[in-house]
């Protein structure tokens, strides 16, 4: 602490002596005033003292990212994650200064991990798990190891999030590219779904799906895509009552009240002209599941893809087990089986007709994570 207090009163004296008036003069007394607050910051009994130079620091420089990033870090640490999630917000907002070694600035990624850190524990919402996600496998060379392995021990605490969106910001990343896929500025499916059918069929426009089990029209949503942004058209069917007819409001595409378990689908498809070819079948319809494929009339209609949600991560194996029997006996190809919300969790299998195969989506693992699957690894 010796070494500590004789530091402090070198900054101490370098802020005083200059006037502040130029701008290296302002950068100079930012430096020290940041830098003394780690001193004090060190002996953690002095919170009053910290807080008072980082603001200081603050309103001497306020568009810097500096001492945002400490005072977003020393919130966290004293668990005061309101104050935290302000001050990385704050700082995000500033524009990007490269990381700095003198004041132990880790450059934009440290805000952001001071940012999920203090909105997991100030909200618990799934977007902060969003932040985690995207720092470990959208970040993961910017950070140190330190920050790396902190945020794989968060993400085994939070686990990863509901949804993993695409964002045009992801072009590059995406591995299957399909005519059109610069026109897709976001999807709607959990993992890809959406993304996955226009990716076998290279971005096809005007195709036709028929969805058992399609809940809310746009969120979570594995055929708004195909409708909105490629003139697609079909069924889309669901028990409750209150999202057909919200469908009803929302979309073009005909939306039927129905237990999928009880459809007579021949008929169905016939009441609705349903073309014999039909792009893209999609069921996840819980307990319905089974009879629905089993009702469905593959002997008079083909689908070019179809996804079927086993659940297998949740209920065992034996959905799983006896929907791929029926498919592949039919001739259907399995092109990504268990398809998983995270590395081990595998909850659904996307097929392909024999005559859709694509070489390069092919894949010999047994669990695919819907990221890993969809997206390039930063290298």
């Amino acid at each position: 602490m010796k070494q500590g207090a004789a530091a402090f009163g070198w900054y101490l004296r370098a802020a005083d002596f200059c006037e502040g008036e130029t701008y290296e003069e302002k950068e100079l007394q930012y430096r020290c005033m940041v830098l003394g607050s780690a001193v004090f910051a060190r002996s953690e009994a002095r919170n009053q003292t910290v807080n008072g130079l980082i603001k200081a620091a603050i309103s001497v420089l306020p568009t810097r990212q500096e001492a945002y990033y400490w005072a977003a870090k020393y919130s966290v640490d004293q668990s005061n994650y309101r104050d935290g999630a302000m001050y990385a917000k704050m700082g995000l907002d500033c524009k990007d200064v490269e990381p700095n070694s003198e004041l132990n600035y880790p450059g934009r990624v440290g805000l952001d991990y001071c940012y999920a850190v203090s909105k997991w524990k100030s909200d618990g919402r799934d977007d902060s798990k969003n932040l985690f996600f995207d720092l470990k496998h959208k970040r993961k060379l910017d950070m140190n190891k330190e920050m790396r392995e902190s945020v794989d021990w968060w993400i085994g605490q939070v686990g990863y999030p509901s949804t993993l969106p695409y964002t045009e910001a992801e072009e590059n990343k995406y591995r299957h590219k399909f005519n059109g896929l610069d026109k897709v500025t976001k999807n709607y499916s959990r993992h890809f779904q959406d993304m996955f059918v226009l990716s076998t069929l290279n971005g096809k426009r005007n195709g036709t799906f028929v969805e058992i089990g399609s809940g809310h029209p746009t969120l979570f949503n594995n055929t708004y895509l195909l409708e909105k942004d490629f003139g697609w058209k079909g069924l889309s069917v669901d028990i409750s009552e209150r999202m057909c007819a919200i469908f009803s409001r929302k979309r073009n595409t005909t939306a039927v009240l129905a237990d999928a378990g009880q459809i007579n689908f021949k008929d169905l498809f016939k009441q609705n002209c349903i073309e014999n070819q039909i792009d893209f079948l999609r069921i996840n319809s819980d307990n319905a599941s089974l009879v629905a494929l089993e009702n469905i009339p593959f002997n008079e209609y083909e689908f070019s893809v179809i996804q079927i949600q086993h659940n297998e991560c949740w209920w065992g194996s034996d959905l799983k087990d006896k929907t791929r029997k029926i498919l592949q006996e039919i001739g259907y190809i399995l092109l990504v089986p268990n398809v998983a919300v995270d590395e081990t969790n595998a909850y659904e299998d996307w097929w392909v007709h024999p005559g859709f195969v694509k070489s390069d989506m092919r894949t010999n693992k047994e669990t695919n994570f819907a990221w890993d699957y969809m997206m390039k690894e930063r290298r």
